[in-house]
């Protein structure tokens, strides 16, 4: 099942190429994913695993683009009861989940941005934001992700860069513990949460016929 699925993540952009490519990139990342939640109430880089992920992107703009990424990675975790107290809570209390996730999100740069070797738009830190599922423990789960990054270009149509990003899930059992409430208020903000941080690197494809490569 995992297999497949990642397989229909790599063909991704393949389903976008009649559409302007000279606008769009394609791209590999990789760094480590971590988890945050009941047994992690705010440590970044907790106990991080190996993540590794292709991208879609299409620049609307020097400002604005769009972006598709698939990532596969590991979340994990365990609660010492001499750290903080948590009820109910049985001994050995630690879990192991692989994840594997798309998210749609937009970037919204800073500075202008461009690829161009005419141009000297060749860096800019931006901003993301989106909406993306999850499969964690065999069940999908939804989540909004969210963060920052830096882009670089320094080679015609290649882009270098690195991003961090918070995943606000919508379910409080990734490990297999479920804070006790009584309010739907308590239950959104119980919820675990999953990080990403790390680096990419993308190619600007080119559309035959559309402009000679060595100006764009």
């Amino acid at each position: 099942m995992k297999r497949k699925l990642l397989f229909i993540l790599a063909l991704l952009p393949l389903f976008t190429q009649g559409q302007g490519l000279e606008k769009n990139d394609i791209g590999v990342l990789g760094g480590a994913s971590y988890y945050m939640g009941d047994f992690n109430l705010g440590q970044q880089f907790y106990k991080p695993s190996g993540a590794i992920g292709i991208l879609f992107r299409h620049n609307l703009n020097e400002f604005y683009s769009f972006k598709i990424a698939g990532l596969y990675g590991q979340v994990q975790g365990n609660h010492v009861n001499t750290s903080y107290y948590l009820p109910d809570i049985q001994p050995p209390a630690n879990f192991s989940h692989q994840v594997l996730q798309i998210n749609a999100s937009a970037e919204i740069g800073f500075m202008p941005f461009s690829t161009k070797p005419a141009n000297n738009y060749n860096f800019s830190p931006y901003v993301t934001i989106g909406g993306g599922v999850a499969l964690i423990n065999e069940k999908i789960i939804f989540n909004i992700p969210f963060g920052i990054g830096i882009k670089y270009s320094p080679f015609n149509r290649w882009t270098f860069g690195a991003e961090w990003r918070l995943h606000k899930t919508l379910n409080d059992n990734i490990d297999n513990y479920i804070t006790k409430n009584n309010t739907k208020k308590l239950t959104i903000h119980n919820n675990d949460w999953i990080g990403v941080g790390g680096f990419f690197v993308s190619y600007r494809l080119v559309k035959s016929g559309a402009v000679c490569p060595a100006y764009y």
